[in-house]
C-alpha cells in the first residue's frame, strides 16, 4: 500500500509541475495590467478557498471529500492557454489557489517543490516590471 501512495504522489507531482510550467508561460505572456488583474483574482480565489473546510477541493462542483485532489487544476491549466484573456486570467487564478492549498504544508519533498513553484508564480505576478521588449512582444502577438 505504501508503494502505491508513493507512486501516486510522484505522479501528482509530475502532473502539477507540468501544469505549473504552462501557467508560468501564460503569466509571462501577460502585460502589466493583465497581471495586476490576475493578481487580484488570485488573491480572491485563495481567500475563498481558505474559508472552505477542505480548501484544496475549491472549484469542484462535486462534493467528494474523500478524493485527494480534484480535476480542477488540470482543467484550469488547460484553459490557461485560451484565446480569451478573461478566461485565461480566471483559470490561472483558480489553478494557483487550488494548487497552493493542495501543496501547502505537505511533508513530501516533490510537492514542496511544486508549492515553491506556485509561490514563484505568485511573486512573478506581483513584482513584474514591464519592459519594452515584453510590451512589444505582447503587441505583436495581439496583432
Amino acid at each position: 500500500m505504501q508503494f502505491l501512495i508513493v507512486l501516486l504522489t510522484q505522479w501528482r507531482r509530475a502532473m502539477l509541475a507540468r501544469q505549473a510550467a504552462a501557467v508560468r508561460q501564460a503569466v509571462l505572456a501577460m502585460n502589466a495590467e493583465q497581471r495586476k488583474q490576475t493578481t487580484d483574482l488570485t488573491l480572491a480565489e485563495i481567500q475563498a478557498a481558505a474559508r472552505l473546510p477542505m480548501p484544496h477541493l475549491h472549484g469542484d462542483s462535486e462534493a467528494t471529500p474523500y478524493r485527494p485532489w480534484t480535476p480542477v487544476a488540470a482543467v484550469a491549466a488547460a484553459r490557461a492557454k485560451d484565446r480569451s484573456i478573461q478566461l485565461r486570467q480566471r483559470s490561472i487564478a483558480l489553478w494557483l489557489a487550488v494548487v497552493y492549498h493542495e501543496t501547502r504544508g505537505t511533508p513530501n519533498e516533490g510537492l514542496m517543490a511544486v508549492h515553491r513553484e506556485v509561490l514563484g508564480i505568485l511573486r512573478e505576478l506581483k513584482d513584474h516590471k514591464p519592459t519594452v521588449a515584453t510590451e512589444q512582444a505582447w503587441f505583436n502577438q495581439a496583432a
